[in-house]
């Protein structure tokens, strides 16, 4: 299992394990799902997981504004959960962060992602916002 930045041949296979973890949890087809772009700008990366060929996790870091970073499109494939991937993979974004100089990470998700909620508040990261209308809640850590 390789932990590696993302390179455009994965497109469709990151793009498939976004669509079947938010079929998983949200028991619906989800719609127009996009790589964001701020991703693959300067301050920003997207790594992959690797596993035999396939992509078993994902999670990017882009700018938002100077000194912080937002965590966008982390997912683990479901077989992979509770292994200690997604620290590792987070330790990853972090450190890219540190690198980068920036000084807090902040990231939205939905309320029906208990376990990454949990995932989140169990690496320190704090809530400070909840938007009912986009079924949004919003996280940030200073690291």
């Amino acid at each position: 299992m390789i932990i590696r930045k993302f390179n455009e041949k994965d497109k469709q296979k990151v793009l498939s394990l976004i669509n079947k973890t938010l079929r998983e949890i949200f028991k619906t087809e989800p719609k127009n799902i996009e790589l964001d772009k701020g991703l693959f700008t300067k301050g920003g990366v997207f790594y992959v997981v690797e596993e035999k060929g396939r992509i078993i996790g994902t999670a990017g870091l882009e700018k938002h504004k100077k000194g912080i970073a937002r965590l966008r499109r982390m997912y683990i494939e479901k077989n992979f959960r509770g292994a200690g991937l997604a620290k590792k993979l987070y330790t990853k974004i972090q450190k890219f962060a540190k690198k980068e100089g920036y000084k807090k990470i902040i990231l939205s998700t939905a309320p029906q992602m208990r376990a990454a909620i949990k995932f989140y508040q169990k690496l320190g990261f704090k809530k400070y916002r909840v938007y009912k209308q986009t079924n949004q809640i919003f996280f940030y850590k200073d690291i």
